[in-house]
């Protein structure tokens, strides 16, 4: 519950108290008039309006179109599928059956059986819904709506509820807010624009202090600005990896083997081995991108075209040097990526290959002792398959190109796209900065985040170690 004060002449102070957050905001307005005005404006985000009733399914329904179709869930597809299916199963009664396990199945296609202690990709989406609400409903459509949907913390059920009393409802005898308004005779419209005016203040201020978006997005703007403010477009360096194909003589080995299909898909290779040899790998350069980095890509472009920047997506051994000197660069991969691996030199933290490993993070301040280098390693297997990955993040200026660049990389795929979402997330990238010194956006960073792999996707990192300078 948030309470507002405000008072005039001279400036008008908006004071808000939240009784979960013990926070409290003020707000200036310069020199309005000589008028004294004294009122409270109160404003209950989960809270019914009471006597007015529960909207009707259509009515909800409707607003749900309305709140998908906005600006603020547009590009979040996992967030709209989110919100629309909780609503569809309150609306069918089922709110009971909101449990997390039930998301994570049919929202998020985890298995049944999957454990969920440690995968907080439920939570996690529960909280940017309610973030993109938020931003809805400060948006011109969402304020001017008259049905509030809403996903209370601490629960999956949505709540539907009116935000002001339907025409037909309001008693012609019924009191007006209470407002004692102090003026002159000749200070009518004036009075009546400083209310206004110090109400929508108070409201407004009240939902940036309930949802945290001004604080978050001041993260996000913080850690993009020079991209931002740069004429130019993000440079999109993507990892090209080498991959190999079966040669056409392996191919037909195979299908002797395997049964026919009335249509033809992709499968296995069935063959012996000893009927391969080398020449039957045959390398595939420049055609493929590993599905984390796609996921990293999308995840940035998508952030930066909501804000109106552009981009160029190449691969990365196709730029040259005298791109990197012209433009902010994104270099998305490690080891597969030719310009993280060429300019990663004067770095403290660095990408190895390791025998037995798919590659390795490490510390380099301890080179001067071979064996005592701190580092950060996931073995290798044939199928590439894992329980945790290892994110190095870097934000700085090359001494080398003198341009800004962002890297985000894992060890496997799987840390690469975790790293995406931690530069796109405000709640996840104010997590990694929250330890930093204050003034590390006007410095280098690089961030080593561990990350746990469950069914494929990676849950939400946290920070090994960190470097600024």
């Amino acid at each position: 519950m948030f309470h507002g004060e405000f008072h005039a002449p001279g400036v008008v102070t908006c004071r808000l108290h939240s009784a979960e957050r013990k926070s409290t905001i003020a707000v200036e307005v310069e020199e309005l008039g000589d008028v004294g005005i004294r009122g409270v404006a109160s404003f209950h985000p989960p809270d019914p309006v009471p006597d007015l009733g529960i909207p009707k399914p259509e009515e909800v329904q409707n607003q749900l179109r309305a709140i998908l179709a906005s600006p603020a869930f547009h590009g979040s597809k996992r967030c709209q599928h989110f919100l629309e299916y909780v609503c569809e199963k309150s609306l069918a009664g089922e709110a009971g059956a909101l449990k997390e396990r039930t998301l994570a199945t049919d929202v998020f296609g985890r298995p049944p059986r999957s454990e969920l202690g440690e995968d907080t990709i439920v939570r996690v989406g529960a909280r940017e819904v309610r973030k993109r609400l938020a931003q809805f409903y400060v948006s011109p459509e969402g304020i001017a709506s008259k049905v509030i949907v809403a996903v209370p913390a601490g629960s999956y059920a949505p709540e539907f509820h009116y935000t002001i009393a339907p025409i037909e409802k309001v008693e012609k005898d019924a009191a007006p807010p209470a407002l004692v308004v102090a003026k002159r005779p000749n200070r009518r419209y004036t009075v009546m624009r400083v209310v206004g005016a110090a109400v929508v203040l108070i409201l407004a201020a009240a939902l940036a202090l309930w949802t945290g978006v001004a604080h978050k997005a001041t993260v996000l703007t913080r850690f993009w600005k020079p991209v931002l403010d740069s004429n130019e477009p993000l440079l999109v360096g993507v990892a090209h990896p080498l991959v190999y194909h079966p040669s056409i003589r392996a191919l037909k080995l195979s299908e002797r083997n395997l049964p026919l299909l009335e249509i033809p898909m992709q499968r296995a290779l069935r063959v012996n081995p000893k009927e391969l040899d080398g020449s039957d790998l045959i390398p595939v350069p420049d055609q493929y991108v590993a599905f984390g980095d796609m996921a990293a890509v999308n995840q940035i472009t998508g952030m930066l075209a909501r804000r109106s920047k552009g981009v160029r997506l190449r691969f990365a051994n196709t730029i040259s040097f005298a791109d990197l000197r012209q433009t902010p660069v994104l270099l998305v991969g490690g080891v597969t990526n030719h310009w993280t691996m060429e300019l990663q030199q004067s770095w403290r933290f660095q990408f190895r290959f390791q025998p037995g490993y798919s590659a390795v993070l490490v510390d380099t301040t301890g080179k001067a002792n071979p064996g005592a280098e701190r580092h950060w390693s996931v073995l290798a297997t044939d199928d590439d398959s894992t329980s945790e990955d290892y994110v190095l993040i870097c934000r700085l200026k090359t001494a080398s190109t003198g341009g800004f660049m962002v890297v985000v990389a894992g060890v496997k795929w799987f840390g690469t796209e975790a790293a995406g979402r931690v530069v796109t997330d405000a709640d996840q990238l104010a997590a990694m900065v929250r330890d930093l010194p204050a003034d590390w956006e006007k410095r280098n960073l690089q961030v080593v985040l561990h990350v746990r792999v469950i069914g494929n996707t990676p849950a939400q990192p946290e920070v090994a170690a960190w470097h600024v300078w």
